[in-house]
């Protein structure tokens, strides 16, 4: 694939792939971001599985305990279409927070740079950001948390 051996060329580790200015995945992870409304109200947005994305296991598991998160943090989970452009508007509005990549093979990861055209998306981000850490933390614990937690399934060897 010519477009990542050119982003690594240029300092980046992945590519995030868009689909008329939608933003779809990266190369091996599904994409996240945290962003503040105008109202206040903290959402964690990943985009809608049209057919374009692969429903990774980690995604799928935050969407699924999107009601726990909303609970625990206040943060609304939600699927939908986000475009590269509300990306760029919510950070030059200080509102995006977050933006983080997840999988199945690794630990929730942050994005601290994003580059379209024009723009170059900066963020503070790293493992201990507060999202991150707590949705690693959340998955960490059901994976090696209490055997009565209804994903978990206990076999004898």
């Amino acid at each position: 694939m010519p477009y990542i051996s050119e982003a690594k060329q240029n300092g980046f580790d992945d590519v995030l792939w868009l689909l008329d200015d939608f933003v779809q995945e990266m190369t091996v992870l599904n994409v996240m971001f945290v962003i503040q409304n105008r109202y206040g109200a903290l959402k964690l947005y990943t985009p809608i599985d049209n057919g374009c994305i692969l429903n990774g296991t980690t995604r799928q598991s935050i969407l699924d305990m999107a009601d726990e998160i909303e609970q625990e943090t206040g943060m609304i989970v939600e699927q939908r279409t986000i475009s590269i452009h509300e990306i760029i508007r919510a950070h030059e509005e200080d509102r995006l927070v977050e933006a983080v990549g997840v999988s199945t093979a690794s630990d929730i990861q942050a994005i601290n740079r994003i580059v379209y055209k024009d723009h170059n998306i900066k963020l503070d981000t790293g493992p201990e950001s507060k999202f991150i850490k707590y949705l690693n933390g959340k998955m960490t614990k059901i994976m090696t948390g209490p055997k009565d937690h209804p994903w978990v399934e206990s076999l004898e060897v």
